[in-house]
C-alpha cells in the first residue's frame, strides 16, 4: 500500500503545475458531450469524456492524447 501511495503522491506532484495552467471550461466540455451524444456516442457510467471522444474517432485514448499533444506543440517545421 505504501508503494501505491508513494506513486500517487509523485503523480499528483508532477501533474499539479499542469492542472493549474489549464483553466477548465465547463461550457466547452458540455458542448463537446452534447455534440458526441448527438452523434450517438454517449458515455457509459465509467467512461470519461476523453474515452468517448476517442471512441467516436475510432482510436485509442493513447492515440488521442498523442494527437492532442502534437496539435498543442504547433506546426512542425
Amino acid at each position: 500500500m505504501k508503494t501505491v501511495a508513494r506513486r500517487l503522491r509523485r503523480l499528483e506532484q508532477r501533474l499539479r503545475p499542469a492542472l493549474r495552467a489549464v483553466a477548465i471550461d465547463s461550457a466547452a466540455t458540455d458542448r463537446l458531450r452534447k455534440a458526441l451524444a448527438g452523434a450517438g456516442f454517449v458515455a457509459d457510467l465509467v467512461e470519461s469524456l476523453a474515452e468517448v471522444w476517442a471512441r467516436a474517432m475510432g482510436i485509442s485514448c493513447i492515440e488521442l492524447r498523442a494527437q492532442l499533444e502534437r496539435r498543442a506543440a504547433g506546426p512542425s517545421e
